[in-house]
């Protein structure tokens, strides 16, 4: 990541479709409660299958 991406002038804003699901996802939040750590580490499990890492070429891995 560059420091300019930092930079508040390079900001874009959320478009309406970002927006509207945002919106949703908070409703549904507000219905069913906030999920304890239990949960989102379960399903952060579930997904390491489906992702991987990336290391610079001069990166050592012990």
């Amino acid at each position: 990541m560059r420091v300019q991406e930092f930079n508040a002038l390079h900001f874009i804003s959320f478009s309406e479709e970002q927006k509207e699901r945002l919106r949703e996802y908070f409703e549904l939040r507000k219905e069913r409660g906030e999920p304890s750590r239990f949960q989102i580490l379960r399903r952060l499990v579930k997904t390491k299958a489906y992702t991987r890492s990336v290391y610079p070429p001069d990166w050592k891995v012990a």
